[in-house]
């Protein structure tokens, strides 16, 4: 469980940044950050989450986090170009005794990878189908991602 705290915390740290939220058309907005130029990708980014999202702690350092109805939009805040995409897949992650993070992602998800994370590819990206992706203790690409199914480099289709 110790674990489990932990690697939410490194999370919830990640987005330090987001801004106040507010309500929007779209629903609720669970997530409302911005990202400095090279943060993600080359230009500065502004992401804004909305819908709904369910987390469930589960036995043996595990978690599921399902989110139906949920959008993202992302905006190029160089150029204003934006793109909205539905996000409504789910993660199971477990957390293992060396501290890092096995996470499974199936349907369609969004996937950050900062810059500082050390990540092999770096940006944002759209899964849709099943992938795995591991994080180490300090939340630090340990393996990038890598499965079956679609994937959109979203910093390359808002360039």
């Amino acid at each position: 469980m110790k674990k489990l705290l932990v690697l939410c915390a490194l999370f919830f740290a990640f987005f330090a940044s987001a801004s106040p939220a507010t309500a929007a058309p779209g629903g609720d907005v669970l997530l409302d950050v911005t990202f400095k130029a090279n943060q993600l990708c080359k230009y500065p980014v502004q992401l804004v989450v909305t819908g709904k999202s369910k987390f469930v702690d589960l036995p043996g350092d595990r978690f599921f986090i399902a989110s139906p109805g949920q959008e993202v939009t992302i905006t190029n805040l160089k150029t204003g170009e934006e793109a909205t995409f539905l996000i409504t897949g789910s993660t199971h992650a477990q957390v293992e005794a060396d501290g890092t993070t096995e996470v499974t992602v199936t349907g369609l998800n969004v996937v950050l990878n900062p810059r500082e994370s050390n990540s092999e590819l770096p940006g944002i990206y759209l899964l849709e189908g099943n992938f795995n992706f591991a994080l180490k203790a300090d939340g630090t690409e340990e393996r990038v991602f890598s499965g079956t199914g679609d994937v959109t480099d979203i910093c390359a289709l808002l360039a």
